[in-house]
Parts: C-alpha cells; sequence; structure tokens
C-alpha cells in the first residue's frame, strides 16, 4: 500500500503537517510563497514537499465552477492553483487528499469531486455550505456572481452560508 498523498494550502504549512505526519506531499509556487517568509529551511522543505504547478486546463475549470458555485470572489489566485493541482493529481494518482481549512476551497473541489480532508487543520467536523447572494435592503436573493449592488434597491449585496 502506497503512502497517502495531500495537496496542502498555507494553514497546513502553519499547522506543521508536512513536518510531522508521514505520507507525500504537494503543494504549488504560490502556497510556498505565502509561507516562506515563515523560517522553513528550503531544502527541508523540498525534500518533504513536492512543488508543483497545476495545468492551465484545470485552473480553467476551476475558475469555471467557482463561478458557477458563487465562491469566485472569495478565491485568490494560490486557491485556484491549489484546487487545480488537487483536480490534476486525483486524476492522476486517485488517492489525493486537499487539506485545506478555506470555505471557498473546499466548497468548489467538492462539487469538482476533488477527495477532501475530513477534519479541519483547527480540528472539528466540516459540513457542506451553499452560498447566496441576497441583499439587506429588500430580501431578494441573486444567483449573478458577478452583481455586487442590488437591482431593485441599491443596497450592496453580501454573501450568506446556507444549508
Amino acid at each position: 500500500m502506497s503512502e497517502p498523498a495531500y495537496v496542502l494550502d498555507s494553514t497546513a504549512f502553519y499547522a506543521g503537517i508536512p513536518y510531522q505526519g508521514s505520507g507525500r506531499y504537494y503543494t504549488t509556487y504560490l502556497v510556498l510563497e505565502e509561507v516562506k517568509h515563515n523560517n522553513i529551511g528550503s531544502s527541508f522543505l523540498h525534500s518533504r514537499v513536492h512543488v508543483t504547478e497545476p495545468s492551465p486546463d484545470s485552473v480553467n475549470k476551476v475558475k469555471m465552477t467557482a463561478m458557477k458555485t458563487g465562491d469566485a470572489g472569495a478565491l485568490s489566485q494560490t486557491d485556484l492553483s491549489l484546487i487545480a493541482l488537487a483536480m490534476d493529481l486525483s486524476i492522476a494518482d486517485g488517492g489525493v487528499n486537499l487539506v485545506s481549512d478555506d470555505f471557498a476551497v473546499r466548497n468548489v473541489a467538492k462539487v469538482l469531486a476533488i477527495p477532501l480532508a475530513q477534519t479541519s487543520i483547527k480540528g472539528g467536523a466540516w459540513k457542506n455550505i451553499v452560498w447566496k447572494n441576497y441583499c439587506r435592503g429588500c430580501g431578494k436573493e441573486y444567483t449573478n456572481p458577478k452583481l455586487t449592488d442590488c437591482p431593485v434597491c441599491g443596497t450592496r449585496l453580501v454573501r450568506k452560508a446556507t444549508g
């Protein structure tokens, strides 16, 4: 049986996951940029973590999915690269789990059928959520993630988690 494989978000590095566990670890260069100030020895890091980039096709698919789920505005380039890498490795390896505490990252990954770590890095179980944009002024809900203001009353739209 081969070692489990994980795609790591920056929070996994702060929690010490690649330094204390066994397994194959992957991340992107953008995540590495976020954690490099954490005094991580680069030779140690590269001996434990495979740093690579996702395919452009996967990045595009993640962007399209994030638009559909309403998470596009909450995802950074780093988040997009992380989800896309997990998608690439899931297709190639089949046994890769994405490790992230970011709700938007997890939502998009779930829609793309990317395996996720079952507990949060900070502890506790995850629940599935759906994001909706709504107007606090008139209460109308919208599915278009590009809308920022309510066309009915002009109030700024907010995002809320449901179900």
